[in-house]
């Protein structure tokens, strides 16, 4: 439940974002680690740098990407959510790919061994994945089981949310979504819109941009994303767009406009090419960084 004391909360976060955007460099980033700054939080009161479609990038190979980096170098860098799609693989084994194979592919236990590599170096690092489960979830669940992830993962009492000292203690470092509310369930699998709202995602211009709710009901929810990026014309990633979006002008009015207009705290700011413009510099300063 979002609580007052998280509305007085996110209400001194946006002066603080607001103060501190006229402060900082294009490219800052703070070079301490989560668990340094933020683990007295509970996890509904952390914003998480997040990439939309993290898997579709240039580095391995993707030749339409949303993003520069593979997920590795996307964590290095400070991401600390990831948006994945995951299919059915003939053989049995999931694989990750956006929209369609032809223009690249993994197999998802790839991808999913990448982030428990970066975790066992990181053990103080929360990490948060929603899957967009267009495949089955008995080839979700098994990459997840099979990489040894699930010895990781965080399962929701339907409640409070803990602090990141507590996940970090636990060793329940990794939060996990999906998009579709599938059978099998399996307890670290949570329905995304049973916890988190969304904005809308489809945006061709800065002009389009706006705070509306899409998915997840009224904007009551324990959690909140917002999605910023832009398509081209054809609705294609294009890195050439997203110097627009991703300036400090827009990104932070953006930031400012739908905490105000849903009168809620954002946890995850979703975005295509990260490293361009001041997303990471944003996110820190919500976080208070």
């Amino acid at each position: 439940m979002y609580t007052f004391r998280n509305k007085l909360q996110f209400i001194s976060i946006i002066c603080i974002s607001i103060i501190a955007f006229s402060c900082k460099k294009e490219n800052s980033s703070t070079s301490k680690s989560t668990a340094d700054v933020l683990l007295k939080k509970p996890y509904d009161e952390v914003c998480f740098l997040m990439t939309h479609n993290a898997m579709n990038n240039s580095e391995k190979g993707f030749t339409i990407p949303n993003q520069t980096y593979s997920i590795t170098n996307q964590l290095k860098n400070g991401v600390r959510g990831l948006m994945i799609d995951t299919y059915d693989g003939d053989n049995g084994v999931a694989l990750t790919y956006h929209a369609t194979p032809i223009f690249g592919s993994e197999k998802l236990i790839d991808v999913l061994m990448e982030i428990k590599t970066f975790m066992l170096a990181n053990p103080k690092e929360i990490i948060s994945i929603i899957f967009e489960n267009n495949g089955s979830n008995s080839q979700l669940i098994k990459a997840v089981d099979s990489s040894g992830l699930n010895q990781l993962t965080y399962i929701h009492n339907g409640t409070t949310w803990p602090t990141l000292q507590t996940l970090v203690d636990s060793n329940q470092r990794l939060v996990l979504f999906v998009e579709r509310d599938k059978t099998p369930e399996i307890n670290y699998l949570m329905y995304a819109w049973g916890t988190t709202f969304d904005t809308p995602y489809t945006f061709k211009s800065v002009s389009e941009f706006n705070s509306n709710v899409n998915r997840g009901g009224s904007g009551t929810k324990e959690l909140y994303l917002v999605n910023h990026w832009l398509s081209n014309a054809l609705g294609m990633p294009d890195k050439n767009l997203a110097p627009q979006a991703n300036t400090r002008a827009v990104l932070g009015k953006r930031v400012q406009d739908c905490s105000s207009t849903n009168n809620h705290f954002i946890n995850f700011l979703g975005v295509d090419f990260f490293e361009i413009g001041t997303a990471k510099a944003i996110v820190d300063s919500i976080n208070g960084l």
